[in-house]
Order: structure tokens, then C-alpha cells, then sequence
């Protein structure tokens, strides 16, 4: 599978994070040639700076590929969706790609599991970790926490990003089902 078609499926799948201030908007489109914008799709969200700006971020996942099966989760290991990830190094080259074309100001990065919480999380941490080292990139990056990840990854996480969040859902004990493969 390309880059291309990967970007399609990590992005849409990354859509499903709320935590994007334009996550909540209604859907309009331009497909029909009349007006200008969109709300609709995946891939660009918006969110504030600490200085009020509105900037675009790169919305995208890492991998939908999950060892859990959490019933409210679109990417759980029992839904029947398209599994795909990215390299961490392949995360970087987009984001510079699209940060060059002046496509957006910065990254919102979130994943589902893979092997475990820890593995995940030092994967997030590469990606910005090179970003800003590696290519001295000063676009804002966003990382979402792992849950259960080891608490210096996410220590780590905020040496880096500009915003670390986590997702705090209350499953009931019947919407939760933690299965590892």
C-alpha cells in the first residue's frame, strides 16, 4: 500500500479525536464547484496557539492497528476497517512535506497500540524527537498520551511537543474489553 493510500485511512481514522477544535463542525463541502472551503473530510484540523492564533495541523495516526477491543473505539481489534501505519521516519517526511508546501503549521499525532502501550508511545516521541532535532522543526506538534504507557515516555513526550493530551473516556466494565493479541 502507498504512502498516499495510507495517509487516506490513518487520517480519517485519526478524524474520530475530538480534541481538534474544528472536530465538531457540520460537514459542508465544495465538491460542486459552489463555494469555497470544506469542513468535511480528514487530514487538516484546526486548533488555537497559545497566543490565539488559529493554526492547521497534519491530523493523522500512526497505525489503526490496536491489541485492544474497546467497544467504543473505531480502530479496536474486532472492527472490520483497513490496517495500516506509518514509520515513524515516514510520519516526519510528511509532515515536512506538507509544513514546506505551506499545507499546515504543525502535526496532531495520536495511534492506536501496537505490541504495547510503551513501544507505542517511544514511537510518538521519535516522531517529534526528530522532528525537532533532527530537522530543527518549529511547527507545533501535538502528541496524545498512551494509556498505560511508561510515565517517563510521556515525560519525554513533553520535552518535545508543544501539547501533550490524553483521552479520558468512563467505559462501563460491558464497552471495554482488554484483549491483547
Amino acid at each position: 500500500m502507498g504512502v498516499g493510500d495510507r495517509l487516506a485511512i490513518l487520517a480519517d481514522a485519526a478524524k474520530y479525536d475530538a480534541s481538534c477544535a474544528s472536530s465538531g463542525t457540520s460537514k459542508r463541502h465544495s465538491r460542486d464547484g459552489k463555494g469555497i472551503g470544506s469542513t468535511q473530510g480528514m487530514g487538516i484540523c484546526h486548533a488555537y496557539a497559545p497566543d490565539g492564533r488559529c493554526i492547521s495541523l497534519l491530523k493523522i495516526l500512526l497505525t489503526n492497528h490496536c491489541i485492544f477491543d474497546c467497544h467504543y473505539c473505531v480502530n479496536r481489534k474486532s472492527s472490520n476497517v483497513v490496517r495500516t501505519r506509518f514509520t515513524p521516519r515516514e510520519v516526519v517526511d510528511l509532515t515536512l512535506g506538507f509544513y514546506r508546501r505551506n499545507y499546515i503549521e504543525g502535526l496532531f499525532l495520536s495511534s492506536g497500540i501496537i505490541k504495547s502501550s510503551s513501544h507505542t508511545m517511544e514511537q510518538l516521541v521519535e516522531v517529534a524527537r526528530m522532528l525537532r532535532e533532527e530537522h530543527g522543526f518549529r511547527g507545533y506538534i501535538h502528541l496524545k498520551a498512551i494509556p498505560e504507557a511508561d510515565p517517563e515516555l510521556v515525560r519525554q513526550a513533553g520535552l518535545w511537543a508543544d501539547r501533550v493530551s490524553i483521552n479520558v473516556e468512563l467505559p462501563t466494565k460491558t464497552g471495554i474489553v482488554a484483549t491483547r493479541s
